[in-house]
């Protein structure tokens, strides 16, 4: 079974601690990257837009945790979403992997489940639910200077993959620093045309 991945790569390190203890932890970033990962980043960090294409296969059997981690020169927002699927054939075979949650620096993405019959379903476990799931989140915050990641959990029944990518867009919003810069500004380019109106009127009272 293959695992596809879409999510803006981001989040906070401390949700380990809230994981399975016996989890293997997988810290992947774009310069270190073990075997069976991948993580390249393409674009410019400090403007954006920023795409990222990451993944990992022949996860061995048991819980998992893959934490990719980065750096951007920006601040911005990303979006996305993770879906897997499985044949009937696969359904809980080696290949089968689950995706049990997906966080974007600390933020859950909301998840949806699917049984062999693609229908929503809401109890992983009962009949074939579960066989497929799907997480989604947009605008998800990116810091600029810090350490962002994407950390996916989840259980490998011996041989399973997944892959994805993931996008960044800069924010528009100026700093604080430049806000009040910009009201400054504002304020001096309105007295300026307030004096200058004032002066035009009083110039036509005169030659009237």
């Amino acid at each position: 079974m293959k695992r596809y991945l879409a999510a803006v790569a981001v989040i906070s390190a401390g949700i380990l601690g809230a994981t399975a203890a016996n989890a293997a932890t997988t810290i992947i970033t774009p310069g270190i990257q073990p075997t069976g990962t991948t993580f390249v980043v393409a674009g410019n960090p400090f403007s954006g837009p920023v795409a990222a294409t990451f993944g990992h296969t022949g996860i061995a059997a048991g819980d998992f945790i893959d934490l990719f981690q980065f750096t951007l020169g920006q601040d911005g927002t990303g979006s996305g979403s993770v879906t897997t699927s499985v044949t009937q054939t696969a359904f809980l075979m080696s290949t089968d992997l689950d995706i049990t949650s997906v966080l974007f620096n600390g933020i859950t993405a909301e998840r949806t489940l699917f049984d062999l019959d693609n229908n929503v379903c809401t109890t992983r476990g009962v009949g074939s639910c579960g066989a497929s799931e799907s997480f989604a989140l947009t605008n998800a915050m990116v810091k600029a200077g810090v350490l962002n990641t994407i950390t996916i959990t989840g259980v490998s029944r011996g041989l399973g993959s997944y892959g994805g990518n993931a996008t960044f867009d800069p924010s528009a919003v100026p700093e604080p620093a430049t806000w009040g810069l910009m009201i400054a500004g504002f304020g001096a380019a309105g007295f300026s045309l307030r004096r200058r109106r004032s002066s035009d009127a009083r110039r036509m009272a005169q030659a009237g």
